[in-house]
Order: structure tokens, then sequence, then C-alpha cells
């Protein structure tokens, strides 16, 4: 087993057995559950690297006392996520539902052409777990969430040669590596978010998708339609719209969306079925289900009881959401 805290000093026949010996140890061993270095510990505990350093090895010299209690709050807060990570019931992961599908044919389509899709809809709808569940099962898938920070067709580029490995990462010579890296593997760019990108860098990744003969997808919300759909009506943005071969657009979950997600949560009662389409019906949608229904069998089991109750559903909703389970929800 390799040893992560390897500059703290072994304990040898003298033993500290002092207060501050044995929060050393207890670090020490937290360290090495979370396979920690002394950098990583002192970034997570907020205790300067060069104070912990030396508190470890008890060659610190500043006040002590004050470490203690630092590292005491540390662990404590440790403790407690520890504690609730156990809590917490596995999220089901990627679940083929219908939605599912469509989304899954946008992606095989575009990288089998080559060609460009567009997928939009709201949160929840599951885009980017199955995005992500088509890249983790396929050669030669990049996905890339655009966000405020790369708005330019610089910080695009310099997105893209990360995630592509390109042999240049910087500088005028990123667009010819990454065309050189993704040429010839018939490949697929998926962009999430892409409704964050600017009309310019939507242009680039168009002409990467030119240059490369690879395969390309925008993810997005719903304005990202109206918007890509607009550029056909501008001469100068044409080319991007009329490139975009298929579009699959889901504004909500549907119930056949829903009811698969309940069964991998193991939910079967009739009346708790009904609460949970319509929580998925909100906004947020499956994904405000499952964090809803997550924290519900929490509460469970804090309880140390084995089945989900409606109570449980209704206390979760309120202190996710800050307000009450409707009473109708469910039996409209």
């Amino acid at each position: 087993m390799n040893i992560v805290v390897t500059d703290i000093a072994p304990a040898g026949s003298e033993q500290d057995h002092s207060p501050s010996g044995t929060l050393r140890t207890r670090v020490q061993m937290q360290m090495e559950s979370e396979s920690l270095s002394i950098k990583a510990a002192a970034t997570a505990s907020g205790i300067a690297y060069s104070t912990l350093s030396a508190w470890l090895n008890n060659k610190y010299a500043g006040d002590n006392a004050a470490v203690d209690a630092k590292v005491e709050r540390w662990l404590e807060s440790a403790r407690t996520r520890s504690h609730v990570r156990k809590a917490l019931p596995q999220e089901p992961g990627f679940i083929e539902t219908p939605t599912a599908q469509i989304w899954m044919s946008v992606f095989e389509y575009c990288q089998g052409g080559p060609d460009i899709g567009l997928i939009t809809g709201d949160a929840g709808v599951g885009k980017t777990i199955a995005a992500k569940h088509y890249r983790d099962s396929n050669p030669n898938v990049w996905m890339m969430t655009a966000d405020s920070s790369m708005r330019s067709p610089t910080a695009i580029l310099r997105k893209l040669t990360s995630l592509v490995d390109a042999n240049v990462q910087r500088g005028p010579g990123m667009m010819d590596s990454i065309l050189e890296r993704v040429r010839d593997t018939r490949g697929l760019i998926i962009v999430d978010e892409a409704q964050n990108l600017q009309t310019e860098s939507i242009d680039l990744l168009r002409k990467i998708y030119d240059e490369a003969d690879i395969g390309l997808v925008f993810m997005g919300n719903m304005p990202l339609k109206s918007r890509i759909e607009g550029m056909g009506r501008q001469s100068s943005h044409a080319q991007i719209f009329s490139r975009v071969g298929m579009r699959k657009n889901r504004a909500k979950p549907q119930v056949k969306d829903v009811l698969p997600m309940l069964d991998a949560w193991g939910i079967h009662e009739p009346t708790l079925r009904k609460v949970g389409r319509w929580i998925a019906m909100q906004p947020g949608g499956l994904r405000t289900l499952n964090k809803t229904v997550r924290y519900a069998y929490m509460l469970t089991r804090a309880d140390d009881r084995q089945e989900l109750a409606e109570a449980d559903l209704k206390a979760s909703w309120k202190e996710l959401t800050g307000t009450e389970l409707p009473s109708f929800a469910g039996r409209e």
C-alpha cells in the first residue's frame, strides 16, 4: 500500500500521549483513509501548509492550541461528511428511458454521419447523463461543458486542446493541433450547455466539424433551439443552421421516462409513484425527482426505517425547496 504521508516523522520509542499527539495520530489516519497529501490536508482543513507540516512533526513553535482547535473542527467536519455519504443511497445511473433513446440516436447518427446534431430541453430531461453514458461507451467521443468563462473562440480552443489531448495547447497552433488529433478518428464532440457559447464560438466548432470530418452535437436549454434556428434567417450565420442535420427537443420528461426511474429507486407503492410523477414534472424534471427521493431515503434511515413513506417525500420536498408539497400533488 502506498504511503501518502511521507514527510511525517515516524513514531519511535518515545510515544507522544499528549492531546496534540493523539490529534496527530487521528489526522494521519484521516489522511491515509482519504489518500491525502499534507498539502491537500492543509487545503481541506484551512491550515497553512507550513504550519500543518510542522505541527504534524511536533515542531510547530507557534500557538499549538489554536492549531489543535482547527484540526478538531476539520476532523469533526470530515466525520459528519462521511456519515452523510453513508446515509445517502446510491442514485440510479443511466437508465435507457424513451427520451434517453432519442438522445442516443442523435449521438449515434452524428458520429456515424458525420453530422451536426442539436439537442434541446429544459433541465432534468436526461441530456447530460445520456451524453456521459454515450461518451463512456464509445471510443473517440469528447464531451465539454460550456460556461461563461469559455465564451471566446480562444477559450474554446484551449479547452479542446486539453480535452482531445492535442500536442499544442497554447498559441496560434492550437487549431491545427486539434484538427490533426481528431481528423480520421470518426469521432464526436458533444458540447453541453451550449447556450453559453458566443456565435463566433459556435462557428468555430462548425469549422472543426467541416475540416476534421467528425460529428458534433450541441446540447442546451430551450433558448438554444430558438437561437440556432434564428441563424437560418441571417445570411451571415446561415451556414451554421444549414449544417444541423438532426434536431431533437424535449421540454419535460415524459411519464414513460419517470416510471423506469421510480422502478430503479424501488418505489412501487401507487400513491408514492403518483407523487413521484408530479415531482418529476416540476422544474428540474428527473434531476429534481432524484434529489427529492434521495433525501427522503435519508430521512427513513435516520428513523431506522427501510420503507419510504409519503411523509418522507413531503419532508424532503420542503427541506430542499423551502415550500410545502401541494396537497394535490399526485392526486390530480
